[in-house]
């Protein structure tokens, strides 16, 4: 869920701070492929971050409810459905996103 990408960086190229030794990466988005090499299905997890809409439970957003920061949800086309943690940790992941932890 987190990456300390640090112990891989030159250090030149870490452009870290003073006091600070870590070059931190947060986990927000997962792509899963189910299926075969020529044919199947992509789904997605995506964590909710503070500054989007929450989806609701059709899939679209509500302007008014207010995003539980860290949860989980997995899209498959139209359905949208929030998703353990866990659950997340065990997909089968194809594309990992993350994003840099100030």
């Amino acid at each position: 869920m987190i990456l300390d990408l640090a112990p891989f960086c030159a250090v030149k190229c870490k452009n870290i701070p003073e006091g600070h030794s870590q070059i931190l990466y947060g986990l927000y988005g997962i792509v899963e492929h189910s299926g075969t090499m020529r044919s199947g299905h992509y789904t997605a997890y995506v964590k909710v971050r503070p500054e989007c809409p929450q989806p609701s439970s059709n899939g679209l957003t509500d302007g008014d409810a207010e995003p539980s920061r860290g949860s989980w949800f997995h899209i498959s086309d139209t359905s949208v459905q929030p998703v353990s943690e866990s659950k997340v940790q065990s997909c089968q992941a194809y594309l990992l996103f993350y994003e840099r932890l100030l």
